[in-house]
């Protein structure tokens, strides 16, 4: 089983580039101004919120379905257009969807949007993002993902995944969602920590490694993860 399915990665290597990623990251937030209990899905990603806000990061798909709930009733299904590497910033009221701002993600290399609506104040500090020339060269895009993703399910040890992410990080980065995916197939956290603090130091967007955080089963494991992006 193993040998095949490090066949399958070798052929991925050989069919698909990671130098020609044809398309980038951007994010999606939502705003409803109505109280109430909503579920917000994104294709096939959910988020639920007490504040009405709703964020996804790691947009890929340039016309994503954007679907809201309202306790168990759908309200609203539509397709919404989205743009390389900027935020979509949505409001929903009084049963419409609007558009309430398009920001670019990067200035001078740096990501450079507060928590919801606008730019930071000081662009000089924070994280130095990858250029978009490095993000084409590194990024894991979703044909490739998808091609290892398939191999990667047909692990049934937390060792072999390990092998498998390890022989395609050394020529590719992965995305925050695309490390979330990957650690939820793990059986125990101690292996899921290591590796999870190993895929810290190439992901792309590392901003949104926060969410890594969900995949832990125990707290223990949880708050060591927090504490360890705290020193980052």
């Amino acid at each position: 089983m193993k040998k095949t399915i490090f066949l399958g990665l070798a052929m991925l290597f050989a069919t698909l580039s990671f130098a020609q990623n044809n398309r980038s990251s951007a994010e999606v937030f939502l705003q409803i101004t109505k109280p109430g209990r909503y579920t917000v899905y994104l294709d096939d990603e959910v988020v639920g919120s007490a504040t009405g806000r709703f964020r996804f990061y790691d947009v890929y798909n340039s016309k994503p379905e954007l679907s809201i709930m309202q306790g168990d009733r759908l309200i609203l299904r539509e397709r919404i257009n989205v743009n390389a590497q900027e935020r979509l910033i949505l409001g929903y009221d009084n049963g419409r969807l609007n558009v309430i701002k398009q920001l670019s993600l990067f200035r001078n290399n740096q990501y450079a949007l507060d928590d919801f609506y606008d730019y930071t104040g000081d662009l000089n500090t924070g994280p130095i993002q990858p250029t978009l020339a490095d993000l084409n060269y590194r990024l894991l895009s979703p044909e490739a993902f998808q091609e290892f993703y398939t191999s990667y399910k047909k692990s049934s040890f937390d060792n072999e995944r390990v092998g498998l992410i390890n022989a395609v990080n050394k020529k590719a980065s992965f995305s925050s969602s695309q490390c979330k995916l990957i650690l939820k197939a793990f059986t125990f956290d101690t292996e899921r920590l290591k590796t999870a603090k190993s895929l810290y130091q190439t992901v792309v967007y590392p901003q949104n490694y926060f969410t890594i955080a969900e995949t832990f089963e125990f707290f223990n494991y949880k708050d060591e993860f927090l504490k360890y992006l705290e020193k980052q």
